[in-house]
């Protein structure tokens, strides 16, 4: 049972080139074997044992470069951000991409994108685009070879298929912020609580997580109440013993736990 773990490093918003009170919010491990690391003020990147600014074509205003969600699709890092779009094959500079018109005198905003493997998937606020499936997605999963997408307004859906059900609290639905795929179970944020599902029967828990995470050998890692908790079987998560300041992120490589915060990262060793 994983009770506590070592931290191997510990780097300021600064060592990232970024704000001291800059929040890392988005972690992306990449083909390459660096990390992607999407802040409210710029993207950042861990490559050869450093960490660089991300390449940003020259000009890219700071709201343009607040991160919201990153994806890797056919050698490409997508990346959504407030106010554009990117795409980057690893090499040179990022080639901008902006957002569509909305019809009404503006632009359409970019809520999340995702790679199933076969397709890239971009939630807009008005649409879906790469699948059949409501507007408004947030988050996205891979779950018994479906792709599920969860909404601003607690709706979960099969992509190119049918609504799955509607999360609600006082008489509203509540956004689905987080999704993910441990245990042969799904398991959402959602509503003030977290919820896994068999595929027949859901089951829930008080207390919403803000980050869910499966690392290479299943394990669902989360954050919740401003600490790091585990599941290591399926059953509900425990606590995991680590000094965190405001976790909002989570990622994983090859025998590390990457952990965003306020202020910075916070590297761990994950166990075998």
């Amino acid at each position: 049972m994983i009770t506590s773990l070592d931290v191997l490093g510990r780097h300021g918003a600064s060592e990232l080139g970024l704000p001291e009170h800059a929040m890392v919010r988005c972690i992306l491990p990449l083909p390459t074997g660096d990390v992607a690391l999407g802040s409210d003020y710029d993207l950042t990147l861990w490559r050869a044992g450093r960490f660089m600014a991300f390449p940003f074509p020259q000009g890219a205003r700071r709201e343009s470069r607040r991160v919201e969600s990153m994806a890797v699709h056919d050698g490409v890092l997508h990346i959504g951000t407030m106010r554009s779009r990117f795409e980057w094959p690893f090499r040179g500079q990022a080639a901008g991409r902006g957002h569509p018109l909305d019809g009404a005198g503006g632009f359409d905003d970019l809520r999340a994108v995702f790679s199933d493997g076969a397709r890239l998937l971009m939630g807009w606020r008005l649409r879906l685009d790469g699948g059949v499936g409501p507007p408004e997605s947030i988050a996205f999963v891979v779950a018994w070879g479906r792709t599920f997408a969860g909404t601003i307004d607690g709706q979960l859906w099969e992509v190119d298929g049918e609504k799955v059900r509607d999360f609600v609290a006082m008489g509203k639905g509540r956004p689905v912020r987080h999704l993910g795929f441990a245990f042969n179970q799904l398991w959402a944020c959602a509503a003030g609580a977290l919820h896994r599902w068999d595929g027949e029967t859901w089951r829930q828990r008080d207390r919403e997580p803000y980050a869910l995470h499966t690392d290479a050998h299943g394990r669902l890692w989360l954050l919740a109440e401003g600490g790091l908790w585990v599941s290591e079987d399926g059953g509900w998560p425990h606590p995991v013993k680590i000094t965190l300041d405001r976790p909002w992120a989570l990622g994983s490589t090859e025998g590390r736990l990457w952990i965003g915060c306020k202020g910075g990262v916070v590297v761990a060793r994950l166990p075998d």
